[in-house]
């Protein structure tokens, strides 16, 4: 885990060395952070729609309708908006910082610069689930951490792990050795998929949790249907951590 917050850091100040760039970046991962909380409220106006339709008057459900596809067209368009302008944001921060790179090295640091924008934009998803997973519910939110904290702890000893293989592919090439597609590109695929196993079964082990809490009565019928929308959605946000995470560790060996 810390090989992978190490690595996140040195290419953010390697990547983006003015302290303008750096926040202009730092906000787009927050405008991310705020479509995640919408993402959840969406979620939970979706249920509120569903569980209490017979309960409403006509006018009250086609106001929660259209706001409800009101928000949810919002973060769509802001998922949008923030990927389009981050392209900007590199082609600025590179041009501002021309070091006489070759097309190679430039086409890697273009590489590098979308998965770290990636994976500081999932990390910051996760931050947000987390929290509203511990607003909803303190208990589950504390099983919450301790799972990802081990989910992570994991994907960071595959990320070391998958470093140390592309640097000696780096070598290799460098040495003209040759290497075969299938372990050059399967070893970071694999890598990649085995992290998102990880992930699978730490899913199992919410939704357990989630069940037995719901028959205790400790979660309400419709706090334990956003639960479960949460975590599908981090799950799939951990899902896209790990392989953007393996891209991240050929980016970076190769930008070196």
């Amino acid at each position: 885990m810390k090989t992978i917050v190490y690595q996140l850091k040195n290419s953010l100040l390697q990547l983006f060395p003015t302290n303008r760039h750096r926040a202009i970046l730092i906000g787009l991962v927050l405008i991310a952070a705020f479509i995640s909380i919408s993402e959840l409220a969406v979620t939970k106006l979706f249920t509120d729609i569903i569980l209490h339709e017979g309960s409403r008057s006509r006018t009250q459900l086609i106001v929660y309708v259209t706001a409800f596809f009101l928000f949810f067209g919002l973060t769509r368009a802001g998922h949008y908006l923030q990927r389009i302008y981050r392209v900007n944001v590199f082609d600025k921060a590179f041009k501002s910082s021309n070091t006489g790179l070759t097309t190679t090295q430039e086409n890697w640091r273009w590489s590098l610069a979308f998965e770290l924008t990636t994976l500081l934009g999932v990390l910051t998803q996760i931050f947000v689930i987390v929290a509203f997973f511990a607003y909803i519910n303190t208990l589950f939110g504390i099983l919450n951490i301790f799972v990802l904290l081990m989910v992570f702890e994991v994907l960071g000893r595959i990320f070391a792990k998958q470093i140390e293989v592309q640097r000696g592919f780096v070598v290799a090439r460098k040495n003209k050795i040759p290497v075969s597609n299938f372990e050059r590109i399967g070893s970071r695929i694999k890598s990649g998929e085995f992290g998102i196993l990880v992930s699978g079964f730490s899913l199992i082990v919410f939704l357990a949790a989630l069940i037995y809490l719901s028959y205790k009565g400790d979660i309400s019928r419709s706090n334990t249907i956003i639960l479960f929308f949460g975590l599908r959605m981090q799950n799939s946000s951990l899902a896209t951590f790990s392989t953007s995470l393996m891209r991240f560790a050929r980016a970076r060996t190769n930008s070196e």
